[in-house]
């Protein structure tokens, strides 16, 4: 079985990691955390041109954080797995599509992804991910929610670090 994971920094994403790393799955089954970094120009519209420098060193940022964090994932993920049996990857592009995309190309059987629980005028605005990956995949989807409505919460500095992940046993 493979299992993609979709990573944010949020609190769901890391419930969503906790809920795979507490199951049992079959011996061989693979997993692939995935964090998706937005184009900066999507999000904001169009900009100035001199505003792109700054943009695509925005973006720089949020490639280089996106790639601490979803290793701290992977690392976490392989203390209970092994190191052949997880992977972790950050690309650019539109969330959803790019999460389809590499569920595809890699043949997964599953999508695991946290729900940041928007509604009202949040989720008209500004989406929903989850829900786009369920409606769009070609495999399975499980969207995992928690009961805390401050989903979209970061993790603190002292929380990013493989250590305290670790010491935690939760990510």
């Amino acid at each position: 079985m493979k299992v993609l994971i979709a990573v944010d920094d949020s609190l769901c994403s890391r419930e969503a990691v906790n809920v795979v790393a507490s199951r049992p799955w079959a011996e061989g089954t693979q997993f692939k955390v995935v964090h998706v970094v937005e184009p900066i120009a999507a999000l904001y519209g169009l900009v100035a041109p001199e505003a792109v420098s700054l943009m695509l060193e925005a973006e720089k940022k949020l490639k280089a954080h996106g790639i601490k964090f979803t290793t701290d994932i992977g690392d976490y993920l392989k203390e209970i797995f092994s190191e052949q049996q997880v992977s972790s990857l950050v690309i650019g592009g539109y969330i959803a599509d790019s999460v389809i995309e590499q569920a595809n190309d890699w043949h997964a059987d599953l999508i695991v992804v946290g729900s940041h629980g928007r509604t009202g005028l949040d989720r008209i605005l500004l989406g929903s991910v989850a829900e786009k990956i369920v409606n769009r995949s070609l495999c399975s989807v499980e969207v995992i929610k928690i009961k805390t409505p401050k989903c979209d919460e970061t993790t603190s500095k002292n929380d990013r670090s493989g250590a305290s992940v670790r010491q935690k046993q939760t990510v």
